[in-house]
């Protein structure tokens, strides 16, 4: 009875735990044996191979789960799309002279102007911009995705004629559609030539409107109002302004809402005495843009002839400041709207 009640126990124990002495005498197992009952509770060795198999099994789980949460956030994160080893970024569809912009409809009034220095070397003047779709420094880098636009140019303030040349080149309303496949390097350069007798007072707007069927780009415009202006010749300090869309005759004022003038420093930097009559109010952003002596500029009116002035620091070069229409008044023509600029 007693060999009968050990055998049990031992049977038993296999559930409980590993026994060193399990090949003793059954004589000298007791049913109640001490050692038994103090012994603390573990696991027998079949039962912590399932465990382990169990928390293989649950890791395994556990990764794999993350892995594909990772790789979903990474595929849906459009936000990885501005980096530009993914090729899908608006910086692989730009332009050297054009700005991007994401309205859906763009005023010409909205479009930034672009001051830039034109090629007189020939009869005619001239400049040249481009747009592509890859790195300019690494054509390896490219769209992985199409982008179509639209592209058109406009002159102001022409007397004489000018062309635009390129390929593929514009129709004769001035518009012309590119295409830009995925995954191939493109760029289109295109040339606009004028007379010399505009240079400093035509510009050009020169836009690219992007087509529905564009996966590649978050843009909807390739924009700019190219001011195309002449090498100064630096022989001394001076300060000259100029109206930018002024025509030959100063009739097209009503065309507009806002007035571009050119201020152009040559030699050394130097102040800027900038003055301007009641019926149009200066760049609310232009006292953030510039200094004077270290500080913002803060323009004064003079209370008897209601002109107000700014004095600022100015740098060798050209620049475009706008003004605003004041009130519901409107100026007869560029040169009554009285903005002039002189060395302080």
């Amino acid at each position: 009875m007693t060999e009968d009640k050990n055998k049990q126990f031992d049977n038993a124990e296999d559930l409980v735990c590993d026994q060193p002495d399990r090949t003793a005498a059954p004589e000298q197992a007791s049913p109640v044996e001490p050692s038994r009952c103090k012994r603390p509770f573990c696991l027998g060795s079949k039962a912590r191979k399932r465990l382990w198999v169990v928390a293989v099994l649950l890791c395994v789980v556990v990764m794999a789960t993350g892995t594909y949460l990772t790789y979903t956030a990474f595929l849906g994160g459009d936000f990885l799309k501005s980096v530009v080893v993914s090729g899908t970024s608006q910086a692989l569809f730009a332009s050297d002279m054009l700005t991007g912009y994401t309205d859906e409809s763009l005023n010409d009034e909205k479009i930034a102007v672009r001051s830039v220095i034109a090629d007189t070397s020939g009869e005619t003047c001239s400049f040249t911009f481009r747009i592509y779709n890859h790195l300019l420094g690494d054509k390896n880098k490219v769209n992985d995705k199409d982008v179509n636009a639209t592209l058109s140019v406009r002159a102001t303030g022409t007397t004489g004629t000018w062309s635009v040349n390129g390929t593929p080149a514009l129709a004769t309303d001035g518009t012309v559609n590119l295409s830009f496949p995925a995954n191939k390097a493109t760029m289109y350069t295109y040339t606009v030539r004028f007379a010399k007798t505009d240079l400093n007072t035509a510009s050009f707007t020169v836009k690219a409107q992007v087509g529905p069927n564009s996966p590649g780009t978050n843009l909807k415009w390739l924009a700019a109002k190219i001011a195309p202006a002449e090498r100064a010749e630096v022989t001394a300090s001076g300060v000259s302004g100029e109206w930018v869309d002024k025509n030959a005759d100063d009739s097209n004022v009503d065309n507009f809402d806002a007035y571009n003038y050119r201020v152009t420093v040559t030699g050394a930097t130097t102040k800027v005495k900038l003055e301007w009559k009641d019926g149009v109010e200066l760049d609310p952003f232009f006292p953030k843009n510039h200094k004077n002596d270290g500080g913002q500029p803060t323009a004064s009116v003079d209370s008897v002839t209601h002109v107000s002035s700014v004095t600022y620091d100015a740098s060798p070069g050209s620049e475009i400041i706008t003004f605003y229409r004041k009130g519901a008044s409107k100026p007869t023509s560029f040169e009554g709207i009285g903005v002039t600029c002189s060395a302080a």
